[in-house]
């Protein structure tokens, strides 16, 4: 039996989820929450998998994205901010109903950028696949707990 950790950038649609199978990054997808649900209720292991997840529920001000002048654009920024809140919120949710331990991380760009993170991220793992800033986000967070 295999022991999973399993990284998440929570997201309002669609998360971005990355599956360490054994320490090695086996899998990325961007899923929906009942896919996820899915998905972690049905791994057969040893010990129940992690979560490793970005703790957007730590940013809990209303913030000024530099270059937004317009007020119904700043409303926007913190309306879809909350929205990714309320993802977390969901997946912990769905996590503590199949009592899996959540463990979550500081917000971070680590391996989102397309021209250098990119790189990085296919380093540090080994992956060849394809991978969009999401995916590589939620490798990072679950990268955390594999290297933790």
């Amino acid at each position: 039996m295999s022991k999973y950790i399993i990284g998440i950038d929570p997201d309002s649609d669609k998360h971005g989820v990355a599956i360490y199978e054994d320490e090695k990054l086996v899998s990325l997808h961007s899923m929906q929450l009942i896919d996820f649900y899915i998905l972690l209720s049905s791994l057969d292991c040893l010990h129940a998998p992690e979560v490793h997840i970005e703790d957007v529920c730590a940013n809990n001000a209303a913030f000024k994205k530099r270059g937004v002048r317009n007020p119904k654009a700043g409303t926007a920024i913190n309306r879809s901010v909350g929205k990714c809140q309320q993802s977390q919120i969901e997946i912990e949710r769905v996590c503590g109903h199949l009592g899996v331990t959540v463990v979550k991380h500081k917000i971070s760009k680590q391996w989102k950028d397309a021209e250098h993170g990119k790189g990085l991220f296919e380093k540090v793992t080994g992956w060849k696949g394809r991978s969009n800033e999401d995916t590589r986000s939620a490798a990072y967070f679950g990268y955390l707990g594999v290297d933790g």
